[in-house]
């Protein structure tokens, strides 16, 4: 379901003339005035910077904007020809995500340029817990994109940076975690620690116009950098009116918890496609978020009928068969015949597939159609790396953010509105708030998974506060063997974690016998809003979540510790039941009860590599 209100413009243009020539700096403040940017224009030179504060501390230092184009170098030699400021106050719904209704308030200030009979512009707005901006190209035909000057240079002295060290192969990451390297892939949250500020640098409203980029550092300078193999293949070719992706940056004071908790990537993004909506402005009800039971890593791929049945019997909504499921399915076993018996359950069925099978629009457009002939209602579509548009696979090292990768994933995109196809993609470059214009985008991978067996808790404990800021992540949760942490820090992450479809790795008849069933049953996979409670990346987060009236709290850290948890958030008032789920041991936990209000402090012992659950309900459901 989705509504707006309509955005509000204030809007005041002005000419520029020999007497407004001095001007240097124009300032623009976040709606609550805490963060304030100041565009610099060099006259002499002809060309644009900026710095920001939060507060009163300087984060960013003067940094460059500009981009080189076939149609002109818009680096420098520019002269400014007018500005003009707009408020931008909307409010919008998605059907998953941190919260249900999304509030998108900023100031916008754009500034037109002239150089060589060209015309181009920036937009530069600025949020209460950020900043973005993007270049604008008007004409037609096509324009060649040659590189950007556009940086972000960290003001302080003593940074720690997480993220991953660049080039990385979705499908085949590096852990996430501290990181020090030269070039670091999208996105990187650095902390100020003299600033004591946490600031996230990322790239947000991705599309097949442009390339998804990753920072060249020098010292705590980020410049945004093309695609190594983009440079192998050529320049960029967009087509006129040009709108580049937001460079965006996510500044937290203090803490962590404006950046865990931000949506600042989905409201950079353009609105929801109209062909998602009713009449009525609502979202159409084939896309649903759920829950999934996933066979590939738990096997038995070839007995559908069970993996139906284990779902029905958990009360989730999907099952997800794996590579190949249409050749193991055998007898009776057609993709039909399963389609029908799951729909007696009332289970939906989503497929695997390869993207050789999808990369030409034709190919897409018959392979998604013959799976919604057969009844599934979605795809997981993987190997964004091995289609046949890449001639060597192995030779390249970060193919999927070329925009050549990004074309292909827009006409699939397209696609699945077509056929009213819920989306996960796997082996796929990270989303950057797409799902707002595609919210049946549910999913993606780009991340180090359960489907390796061996990774650090320092990368699970990264997540949060970088790759799923970005969108939801496909880290397919819960395997006994596999994960590094205890059964309540695995149970922590169907909490912790956010993903319109949420896929668990073990296998189902292991999730119904597993005492932690009482719990993940009834965790949601969208959300009405999100709590930041405490944590430090790479070492440990504890996150609250509400769904309705009930409120779900997921805690998971590295090193050994007590969680102090205030329920200050809590209704007004109200007695809630709490369920809980702790360590006793790494492969058993402690199940507790208790009555709880918002003056209850909760303290819980999280072992090493270990965690909780915890499931606030309202007494007698009021």
């Amino acid at each position: 379901m989705r509504t707006s209100t309509l955005s509000v413009f204030v809007m005041v243009v002005a000419l520029f003339t020999s007497s407004f020539s001095t001007a240097k700096s124009i300032k623009v403040s976040s709606p609550d005035g805490r963060i304030v940017a100041t565009l610099m224009v060099d006259k002499e030179l002809g060309t644009l910077t900026y710095k920001v504060r939060s507060g009163d501390r300087e984060i960013i230092r003067e940094s460059p904007v500009g981009i080189n184009t076939g149609k002109g170098d818009f680096r420098s030699g520019m002269k400014l020809e007018a500005k003009s400021v707009r408020v931008i106050d909307e409010t919008y719904k998605l059907p998953q995500g941190k919260v249900s209704t999304y509030l998108n308030h900023a100031r916008e200030q754009r500034l037109q340029f002239s150089k060589e009979g060209q015309k181009p512009e920036v937009l530069f707005r600025v949020y209460n817990d950020g900043i973005a901006f993007r270049f604008v190209i008007p004409g037609e035909g096509e324009i060649r994109i040659i590189e950007e000057s556009s940086a972000i240079n960290l003001a302080g002295e003593n940074f720690t940076y997480y993220g991953q060290n660049h080039p990385n192969r979705y499908g085949y990451e590096s852990a996430l975690g501290p990181i020090d390297g030269e070039r670091m892939s999208n996105a990187v949250l650095a902390h100020l620690k003299d600033k004591d500020h946490f600031v996230l640098m990322a790239q947000a409203a991705t599309n097949g116009q442009y390339v998804q980029c990753h920072f060249q550092r020098t010292g705590s300078s980020f410049r945004y950098s093309f695609p190594i193999d983009q440079v192998r293949i050529g320049p960029v070719v967009a087509r006129l009116p040009f709108q580049s992706p937001w460079r965006a940056v996510v500044i937290s004071p203090k803490n962590p918890s404006r950046i865990v908790e931000t949506y600042l990537l989905e409201n950079l993004n353009p609105p929801s496609d109209p062909a998602y909506l009713n009449t009525d402005g609502t979202l159409k009800d084939w896309i649903r978020p759920g829950r999934v039971m996933w066979d590939f890593i738990a096997k038995d791929g070839d007995k559908p009928r069970m993996w139906i049945d284990a779902v029905a019997e958990m009360g989730w909504e999907y099952y997800m068969a794996d590579a190949g499921f249409a050749r193991k399915w055998g007898g009776n076993d057609t993709v039909p015949e399963v389609v029908k018996y799951a729909d007696s359950k009332k289970v939906n069925v989503i497929g695997w597939a390869h993207t050789r099978e999808f990369d030409t629009r034709e190919k897409a457009d018959s392979t998604m159609g013959r799976y919604a002939d057969w009844g599934l209602k979605g795809a997981k579509i993987d190997f964004f790396d091995q289609n046949t548009l890449s001639e060597n696979p192995k030779d390249w090292k970060d193919y999927q953010d070329t925009q050549q990768s990004l074309k292909m994933r827009d006409w699939i995109f397209e696609l699945g509105i077509q056929n009213s196809f819920l989306l996960e993609l796997h082996g796929n470059t990270i989303p950057t708030g797409e799902r707002r214009q595609y919210p049946n985008l549910m999913t993606l991978e780009g991340v180090d998974g359960m489907e390796r067996r061996t990774k650090p808790a320092s990368n699970d404990l990264t997540i949060p506060y970088t790759r799923n800021v970005m969108g939801p992540v496909s880290y397919t949760i819960v395997h006994f063997e596999r994960s590094p942490g205890t059964h309540a820090y695995q149970m922590a992450m169907s909490i912790v974690y956010e993903a319109g479809l949420m896929i668990y790795a073990e296998h189902g008849k292991k999730l119904l016998e597993w005492p932690g069933r009482e719990m993940i049953k009834d965790v949601p996979s969208n959300w009405d809003e999100i709590r930041f409670i405490d944590g430090m990346p790479a070492s440990h987060i504890i996150i609250a979540r509400r769904k309705g009236q009930d409120w779900f709290i997921g805690g998971m850290t590295d090193a050994a510790r007590t969680a102090n948890i205030p329920l200050d958030f809590l209704g007004d008032g109200k007695e809630y039941n709490a369920l809980i789920f702790m360590d006793e041991t790494h492969t058993t936990m402690l199940k507790e009860t208790q009555m709880v209000n918002k003056a209850t402090n909760l303290s819980l012992n999280m072992l090493e590599r270990g965690g909780f659950a915890v499931r606030l309900s309202p007494k007698n459901g009021k």
